[in-house]
């Protein structure tokens, strides 16, 4: 979900993906080895969520807005942390709190549904034309290295971008949060294409967001509507992703060396995936049956 603009892939890149797949051990079947992984974090939304509200509820688990700009929903650039203009998005993440909210949950499973705006006339949306959610860890869990991971069910369709990512964990300053740093893992993305995932990693080149693309792209023939598992295992010395438990790519850990937290979204509209159009269907639903992190056993082999 970074904020900028992402290339598309052409036909030779996709060639160097699967040139790639000795590398990264997907013709290996490299599985997980979760006997080495001890659980830190555990959500499984068999109730509704605890959204974090600085006034009402400051011990909540789960904030509704990102860590940067205006963080009172009802000031005047609120909006700018209820989504990521940068990246041409066209959602407002709906504060639970002020009735606008995006999230239901129900036997065991936490729903986040993108639809038209209802509240595109209240001045706190900005007139952005889709309500949708954001749920992220930044006030309640974050840690350095591990394993992160999250079983969800995908809404497809043009413009619709659902995503499981980290960040680094914000430092507070004068009550303020600010930026650790440019890096940033993309445990996967989607726009809305049956079949195809991205796993990206960023790097901080002196205040600069560089993307490692290098086999970001995933075909698979599973159905993405369905629940799935994905996860990235986060060590001193590399990035790897896994889809059901199962290894499809692998990366150097060039600098994401600090405590980072979770973020789950459903975005949608931007200048990656395009605007919605007719095809599109809402609401847009993006299943979540749970989240868990876990650290590594020091006995553990050494990645």
């Amino acid at each position: 979900m970074r904020a900028q603009s992402v290339r598309m892939l052409t036909v030779a890149a996709a060639l160097l993906t699967c040139g790639a797949c000795h590398e990264l051990g997907i013709g290996q079947e490299r599985v997980l080895d979760r006997a080495a992984l001890v659980q830190t974090f555990d959500e499984e939304f068999d109730h509704a969520p605890e959204f974090w509200d600085a006034k009402t509820h400051p011990t909540g688990r789960w904030k509704t807005n990102y860590s940067f700009s205006v963080q009172d929903t009802d000031a005047v650039n609120g909006w700018q942390s209820r989504t990521l203009a940068p990246n041409g998005e066209a959602q407002y993440y709906g504060d639970p709190a002020k009735g606008m909210s995006a999230f239901t949950s129900a036997q065991g499973v936490l729903t986040i549904a993108g639809q038209p705006n209802r509240f595109r006339t209240d001045p706190r949306t900005h007139g952005l034309p889709y309500l949708s959610g954001l749920i992220t860890t930044e006030k309640s869990f974050n840690q350095r290295y591990g394993y992160f991971e999250i079983r969800a069910a995908l809404p497809m369709g043009k413009g619709i971008w659902p995503a499981f990512w980290l960040l680094p964990q914000p430092r507070m300053v004068d009550g303020w949060a600010q930026s650790s740093g440019q890096q940033e893992i993309d445990v996967f993305e989607s726009i809305g294409e049956g079949g195809t995932l991205y796993f990206t990693d960023f790097s901080d080149d002196g205040g600069r967001k560089v993307a490692d693309e290098t086999a970001r792209t995933y075909y698979t023939s599973a159905d993405l509507t369905q629940f799935h598992t994905y996860g990235v295992l986060v060590t001193p010395e590399n990035l790897t992703w896994y889809v059901d438990d199962r290894q499809v790519r692998r990366r150097p850990n060039i600098d994401f060396h600090m405590p980072a937290y979770m973020l789950i979204n459903l975005a949608i509209g931007g200048n990656w995936p395009g605007m919605p159009d007719q095809t599109t269907r809402f609401p847009a639903r993006m299943q979540v049956d749970w989240v868990r992190a876990y650290r590594v056993r020091t006995d553990a082999p050494h990645d």
